[in-house]
């Protein structure tokens, strides 16, 4: 059931993203825009990345979303073309506040300034787009690019409750610096943010301590699954990963880990990237114990889905460098998939050894071997608790509901 509207208005919302439902990445928002949007009456979706390369793609989004993708096309096309001095003009409402953020966290000028131009570009293009003045509220999706945009958006229609998703590459700054420039901004302007660990919530906490009571715990999560009755009978070891292939992820350790394993393994990875012509030459090589599956990348998120209800699976393996929590590990988790992962961000939050194994945060590839070299595959305890955690922390409507409260809330 829907949160109380205010009134007989309909309720509208904004989604800012990177690049969904564009493209191949943002996986982990299928299912909680899904579940989000049957809360509003009518929601705008629109991706805020005007730099990066497109890739192709795309996603279904439920029926009363609108894809505002020629905004976020004009916007792109426009913004290279922008000189200096366009900029810096457009970052005037930001100068004050950019040497506020020089003198408390040693952010360079000209890099608060370049974030809020890029804010203000972008929000005069939504503005001019649709009246934001039917929107009740504004929800970003990462605490970085989108929530700058929606930050503008704020300042200037100060009736939208704004709320940010935080994960944990949009958290830690990069370059021994003390804050991601223009965050101090952004924690200004938010009634929210919700972070998908506790150990984001830490983190964050730690660098804007004055606005620690907007900053929570907003877990992701999947759809309740049953819990699947196939795994190996036949001796083969079948693992699986979902990512990716870019440095973080480290889907190159997982075949290099390979090499070093002797029973049967079957290995599935699902994704694709920059790194995916070295990945093949990696496997091509693999010893004949090992079967591997490279099928890239699957548009349709109910396929990933009916691939893992409808296959045996015995283990999924994640050894990314840094992580919020894996939405892979909480969607195998759905239907009782138990995990190996690295202790690194929030993974120690969702995997431990009752429902799977913590690698160590740079585990070597003999390290990682010799775990599933010993796994056991009827070991039922750990599918059963793996399934009882994704039940109790992230059961995406449960949780996507909470979410859609706050941004409902005082409306």
């Amino acid at each position: 059931m829907a949160p109380p509207q205010s009134g007989t208005k309909p309720s509208k919302v904004l989604v800012l993203t990177d690049f969904y439902p564009v493209g191949l990445q943002e996986t982990f928002v299928t299912p909680t825009l899904e579940t989000t949007s049957s809360f509003f009456d009518y929601v705008a979706i629109i991706p805020t990345n005007l730099e990066s390369e497109i890739e192709g793609g795309m996603r279904e989004v439920p029926e009363n979303v609108t894809i505002l993708s020629e905004t976020w096309k004009q916007a792109r096309q426009t913004w290279p073309k922008l000189s200096l001095f366009s900029k810096l003009s457009l970052s005037l409402p930001f100068i004050f506040s950019s040497f506020i953020e020089r003198y408390k966290y040693s952010t360079p000028i000209s890099e608060s300034l370049g974030e809020a131009a890029y804010a203000r570009h972008f929000s005069k293009y939504i503005e001019a787009a649709v009246d934001i003045k039917e929107y009740q509220a504004v929800s970003a999706y990462w605490l970085n690019r989108p929530a700058s945009i929606a930050s503008d958006l704020k300042r200037r229609n100060p009736h939208l409750r704004f709320i940010s998703r935080a994960h944990r590459g949009d958290i830690i700054p990069r370059d021994n610096r003390k804050t991601i420039p223009f965050q101090p901004t952004i924690m200004r302007y938010a009634d929210e943010i919700h972070v998908v660990s506790q150990d984001g919530v830490d983190t964050l906490k730690s660098i804007h301590p004055k606005a620690s009571e907007k900053i929570v715990v907003g877990r992701l999560g999947t759809t309740n699954h049953e819990q699947t009755p196939h795994r190996s009978e036949d001796g083969c070891l079948r693992i699986i990963s979902m990512s990716r292939i870019v440095d973080v992820k480290r889907v190159d350790l997982i075949a290099r880990s390979l090499y070093f394993v002797s029973r049967p393994l079957h290995w599935t990875h699902f994704g694709t990237g920059p790194g995916m012509e070295e990945l093949q030459e990696l496997v091509a090589s693999l010893p004949d114990n090992i079967d591997v599956s490279l099928p890239g990348f699957i548009e349709s998120h109910s396929e990933i889905h009916s691939t893992l209800e409808s296959k045996p699976w015995d283990i999924l393996v994640n050894v990314s460098t840094s992580e919020g929590v894996p939405a892979s590990i909480q969607e195998c988790f759905s239907y009782g998939i138990p995990a190996i992962a690295t202790d690194v961000g929030g993974n120690p939050e969702i995997v431990d050894s009752t429902c799977g194994h913590l690698l160590p945060p740079n585990p070597s590839p003999e390290e990682i071997a010799s775990v599933l070299q010993e796994w056991d595959i009827h070991n039922e305890s750990r599918r059963t608790a793996a399934l009882n955690r994704q039940r109790e922390m992230y059961d995406v409507e449960k949780n996507a509901r909470e979410y859609a409260n706050s941004l409902h809330s005082k409306l």
